[in-house]
């Protein structure tokens, strides 16, 4: 809608303000030097011209000409043509707008870094979005019980909890195709992050724990579909998440076998019981070939899913 609305010129700048009758000042908010029209908002204010070419997009807005934005779009339109950049292409030019605004109404202003980042994200989300709906329910969304790995891997179960508003916990069990518990951990890490940034810090930890143990034929399973899918198609996005994504899949590839399985909360009580845990632990536990006796109950209720 923003890039429809742009391109016939009829986004609220300043200059289209005026055009319908208002009474308003029509110069830039951001920069004060010219007339706040789309294609000086969008393209040629020096804020703007900063934020396209820092991008991935690398773009000299300067370098492309035209009386209004739909014209300086058909200029970089002629040496660009390639769908996926034009994606981000609009996803940045909406975050400029987006930055305008809440400069012009909460005087917050984003940093450059900021819009860009925003706007690689919301091209990973959409393309997550994309991914979760061509997933195999039956295959993927549907296994809701733990359930073993084939001789010789070792299956990892990952979990992250809120503990308080600013302390989070991570639990990671690590089972061989007997259902036994080879090695389970816990951690405790002061700090607020958002649930999908928790879960794959949970992942990472546990990978760690599990190379340092000496395994390296593994499977890693998690509770969260976004991070099953981000692992599963190696998508790395241009935010916290993503650089955590990325941690995970180098450090797989240290391993001789490493798969991803996604499964529901209810096959993954052990991890969840883990992470939990850290309201007791402060610290760093590690328990080999053993596990608390708190999460006892879930590691039966494994068992009990698949042993006759």
């Amino acid at each position: 809608m923003f890039a429809w609305r742009s391109i016939r010129g009829a986004i609220a700048t300043r200059e289209n303000l005026a055009r319908r009758g208002m009474e308003v000042d029509t110069r830039c908010l951001i920069c004060g030097d010219e007339i706040e029209s789309t294609l000086h908002m969008v393209a040629k204010c020096e804020e703007a011209r900063l934020i396209w070419y820092t991008s991935p997009l690398r773009l000299k807005a300067e370098n492309y000409d035209g009386s209004n934005f739909r014209e300086w779009c058909l200029s970089v339109h002629k040496t660009c043509k390639d769908l996926s950049w034009w994606s981000l292409f609009w996803s940045i030019a909406w975050g400029i707008w987006l930055r305008r605004n809440g400069w012009t109404f909460s005087k917050k202003l984003m940093v450059v870094q900021e819009v860009i980042g925003r706007a690689a994200s919301l091209i990973g989300e959409f393309n997550l979005a994309k991914e979760v709906s061509s997933i195999n329910p039956p295959a993927m969304v549907l296994d809701a019980t733990w359930k073993p790995p084939p001789l010789g891997m070792i299956k990892v179960n990952s979990d992250a909890a809120k503990i308080s508003n600013s302390a989070v916990g991570f639990g990671g069990v690590m089972c061989d195709n007997v259902g036994d518990v080879v090695v389970s951990t816990c951690l405790k890490m002061e700090g607020a992050f958002e649930v999908d940034v928790m879960e794959a810090m949970a992942m990472r930890h546990a990978l760690q724990i599990t190379l340092e143990s000496g395994f390296s034929t593994i499977c890693l399973e998690t509770d969260c579909l976004k991070l099953f899918s981000h692992l599963k198609k190696a998508t790395i996005t241009s935010n916290a998440f993503g650089v955590i994504v990325n941690d995970i899949l180098n450090l797989s590839r240290s391993c001789q076998v490493c798969s991803f399985s996604f499964v529901k909360r209810t096959g993954n009580q052990v991890a969840h019981s883990l992470a939990k845990l850290c309201n007791i632990y402060s610290d760093l536990r590690v328990w080999l070939e053993d596990y608390p006796y708190d999460v006892t109950q879930f590691v039966l209720a494994d068992l009990s899913h698949f042993v006759a």
